[in-house]
C-alpha cells in the first residue's frame, strides 16, 4: 500500500510540474495587432539570472509611462512602400506588418539637415519558420520612402525551444539621394539563445514563459556633405543585450529588458491601461461598425462624441472623411466603392480606433 501511495504521490507531483513551452509564429504579432506597453525605471531587480524551471518575480515593477504598439498592415502604407514590401514585391521582402522603431537617431540628425526626417518604421516578414527584419521606411518632408535591407536579419528562428540558438546578421544602406546627400549604414550581428524557461510574474499576472536572450553588436555610420567635403562619420560601436520573456499567444513579449554597454537602458512590459498617456486609447472609448462585411451602408456608434471618421483604402489613401461629426451614431454609404478591404479610423477627443472593413 505504501508503494502505491508513493507512486500516486510521485505521479501527482509530475503532473503538477510546470511544462516547457514552445514558441511558434502564433506567439508573435500579426497584421492589425496592438499591445499596450508600460515602461519602468524600477531599480535593484535581477534580470540576468535564468535557467530551467526558473521563477522570475517582477510583480513590483512600477510603470512611469505607457505606449500602444501597433503592427500595421502593409496595405496602409504609401503606394511606393506598398510596391516595395507588398504582395508584388520579391518573395523575401513581402512584409507581414510594419511598426514604429527608434533604430536610427532621426531626431538628432534632423537638427542638422535641411529636410525633415520622421516616422521611422520597421518592416517585418513573419512565417512559420522565422521572424525577419526586411527593411525600413522614413518620412522625408512628409513623403514615406522605403529602404530594403541588403542583408535580411533573422530576429527569431522558429519554433523556439529551451537551449535553441541561432546567429544572424543584418545590413541596411539607407541612401537619401537625390533628395539629400545623406547615407545611413547599419550593420548588426545577433546571437540568440533560449536560456531559460519557467514562470514569470509581472503586474499583469503570472505566465508560463521561455526566456530569449539576444547579444547584439551594432555599428552605425553616416555620410554627409553639409560640413565641408563629403565624409563618413562612425558612431561608437554599440554592444547590447536584450532579454525577452515570451508566453503563449500573448501577441508579443511579456517583458523586455535592454542592457546597452553594460547599463540597463529600458524596462518594458505588457500591462493594462493605466492612464499614463493621453494619446492612448482608453478602454472607456467603445465604438462599433456594422455590418461587416458590408455591401452598401456601414453604421457606426460610440459611447462618446466623435471628432472625426476617415475611410482609407488598401493603399492607405483617404477615400472618405467626416470631420467634426460630434455624433454618437452615423452611417457611411459604401455602395459606390469597389470591393476590397478598407480601414475605418474613428476618433474622439483623446484617441483613435481602427476597424478593418470588408466591402462586398
Amino acid at each position: 500500500m505504501s508503494k502505491l501511495l508513493l507512486s500516486i504521490f510521485t505521479l501527482l507531483c509530475v503532473l503538477n510540474l510546470p511544462a516547457q513551452i514552445t514558441l511558434t509564429e502564433a506567439s508573435f504579432p500579426s497584421s492589425g495587432d496592438s499591445v499596450r506597453i508600460s515602461q519602468s525605471n524600477t531599480q535593484g531587480l535581477d534580470f540576468v539570472s535564468t535557467g530551467a524551471n526558473f521563477n522570475w518575480d517582477y510583480s513590483n515593477l512600477v510603470a512611469t509611462s505607457q505606449v500602444l504598439n501597433q503592427y500595421n498592415p502593409i496595405g496602409f502604407a504609401s503606394i511606393l512602400i506598398f510596391a516595395t514590401y507588398g504582395p508584388i514585391a520579391q518573395s523575401s521582402y513581402q512584409g507581414s506588418y510594419f511598426n514604429t522603431t527608434q533604430d536610427l537617431p532621426l531626431d538628432q540628425l534632423s537638427q542638422f539637415l535641411p529636410v525633415a526626417l520622421s516616422d521611422l518604421n520597421q518592416y517585418t516578414k513573419s512565417t512559420n519558420d522565422s521572424i525577419t527584419s526586411i527593411g525600413y521606411s522614413i518620412s522625408v518632408n512628409g513623403q514615406g520612402v522605403p529602404f530594403k535591407s541588403d542583408t535580411i536579419e533573422t530576429r527569431y528562428k522558429l519554433p523556439l525551444n529551451f537551449n535553441d540558438q541561432h546567429y544572424s546578421r543584418g545590413y541596411s544602406n539607407i541612401d537619401l539621394n537625390p533628395i539629400i546627400d545623406v547615407i545611413f549604414r547599419q550593420y548588426r550581428q545577433r546571437f540568440t539563445t533560449v536560456d531559460g524557461w519557467g514562470t514569470l510574474t509581472t503586474p499583469k499576472g503570472t505566465f508560463q514563459v521561455l526566456r530569449v536572450k539576444h547579444d547584439i553588436d551594432e555599428i552605425d555610420s553616416v555620410y554627409q556633405t553639409f560640413f565641408g567635403p563629403g565624409a563618413w562619420f562612425g558612431a561608437p560601436p554599440i554592444t547590447r543585450t536584450e532579454y525577452e520573456w515570451f508566453g503563449l499567444n500573448n501577441t508579443e513579449w511579456l517583458l523586455k529588458v535592454v542592457v546597452t554597454n553594460n547599463t540597463i537602458s529600458s524596462i518594458a512590459y505588457q500591462e493594462d491601461y493605466l492612464g499614463l498617456d493621453a494619446g492612448l486609447e482608453s478602454s472607456a472609448f467603445q465604438v462599433n461598425a456594422y455590418p461587416n462585411p458590408v455591401s452598401d451602408f456601414v453604421y457606426f456608434d460610440s459611447d462618446s462624441p466623435l471628432k472625426g471618421v476617415q475611410l482609407c483604402n488598401a493603399q492607405g489613401k483617404v477615400v472618405l472623411q467626416l470631420a467634426d461629426t460630434d455624433l454618437l451614431i452615423g452611417k457611411i454609404d459604401l455602395s459606390a466603392f469597389s470591393p476590397g478591404v478598407y480601414l475605418m479610423k474613428i476618433a474622439n477627443n483623446q484617441s483613435t480606433k481602427l476597424i478593418k472593413l470588408v466591402k462586398n
